[in-house]
């Protein structure tokens, strides 16, 4: 007898997420095991589920582009469970021809993550991108991110109320953490976003307090009248939130002319504001610079925050401090310094 068809990933993982939601009596699943099976969807080429072999699941979190390019250690640890977990509910349906432990066997439970030499930019890459980023909305936002490190998730949930000028702060609400925390105004950020509220409140009219900060773009598919002529024109909404940011840094850098690794665009900046103001704490003479870093990325543990700084420079500086200079005998007078290779020629003569 014939086996039946199996069905294909994307139902697979749609009857997961549903198996989920009712299991903890929630509306719907979370957003990142949404967008976790959403990709490896677009990973495998939403294939049958009995065509699934060990390669797919090691491709989508090692292969170039996968979720060890992007995620962090403690991430990545939960990706591996729950992608376990999505492949026992496929294997007790019988949808799968393989074995979880088949399945899973390319899985390294440790990440190689820290260990790799992430891109960081300079003050000069940051500006230039800047003005790359030729609509405005876009320009605010890349601004945005350049001048406090926040993460993107957190800048698009940012609503018109969140910006106090008079008191040179902000107001944001971190979802990781559950917590609103006040961010300093820097004179660089005032100045983009006087510029971009101008400029929004004259594309929409008199702003709420409600309205979203950086708001989506609606882009009417034809010009009125001219059925056939797509309209250039984008149409922002006050009341939408981003739904597809990539899109927005992606076009910004391939116009400045700089490479950003797949997927982690925005974290390139991130990591970036991290490490320059790591860099000025360090200059202002600030013996704490690790913990102010911490303390402006939001971090609960400070090897995060080394990580995001990069290691991998701290251990160039250390080489090139010590390597073929002097250490315990740095602070003598460098006449009274024998040279034992002398000593020993004078020794045999």
């Amino acid at each position: 007898m014939a086996r039946q068809a199996t069905p294909k990933v994307s139902f697979a993982a749609q009857e997961y997420l549903q198996h989920r939601t009712a299991q903890s009596k929630s509306t719907r699943p979370p957003y990142y095991l949404r967008s976790l099976y959403r990709r490896f969807v677009a990973r495998v080429g939403d294939c049958h589920v009995s065509t699934l072999r060990s390669q797919h699941i090691e491709d989508f979190f090692y292969g170039p582009g996968g979720l060890a390019d992007t995620a962090g250690s403690t991430t990545l640890a939960s990706y591996r469970v729950n992608m376990r977990s999505f492949l026992r509910f496929c294997e007790r349906r019988e949808w799968t021809l393989r074995t979880v432990d088949q399945l899973t066997a390319g899985l390294r439970e440790k990440s190689t993550q820290s260990n790799r030499n992430r891109y960081r930019m300079t003050r000069d890459e940051l500006r230039q991108l800047l003005e790359a980023a030729t609509f405005p909305r876009d320009r605010a936002l890349i601004a945005f991110i350049a001048n406090t490190g926040l993460r993107i998730s957190e800048a698009v949930r940012m609503r018109v109320r969140d910006v106090a000028f008079q008191k040179g702060e902000l107001y944001v609400y971190v979802p990781k953490t559950d917590e609103e925390v006040t961010i300093p105004l820097s004179l660089d950020l005032e100045r983009e976003l006087r510029t971009w509220l101008t400029h929004y409140t004259e594309a929409v009219g008199p702003l709420k307090r409600s309205n979203y900060l950086f708001p989506v773009c609606l882009r009417p598919m034809f010009m009125p009248g001219h059925a056939q002529v797509r309209n250039p024109e984008r149409v922002l909404n006050p009341e939408g939130m981003i739904s597809h940011p990539h899109v927005i840094i992606k076009g910004a850098a391939e116009a400045a002319g700089i490479e950003l690794d797949p997927g982690d665009a925005w974290h390139t900046l991130r990591r970036s504001f991290a490490r320059i103001l790591y860099e000025d704490a360090r200059e202002h003479g600030h013996d704490n610079s690790l913990r102010i870093v911490q303390a402006a990325l939001n971090h609960k543990e400070v090897s995060t925050t080394e990580r995001y700084l990069g290691l991998d420079i701290e251990r160039q500086r250390y080489a090139d401090m010590i390597k073929g200079k002097p250490f315990l005998t740095a602070d003598l007078d460098p006449g009274k310094i024998v040279d034992l290779s002398e000593r020993r020629a004078a020794g045999r003569g």
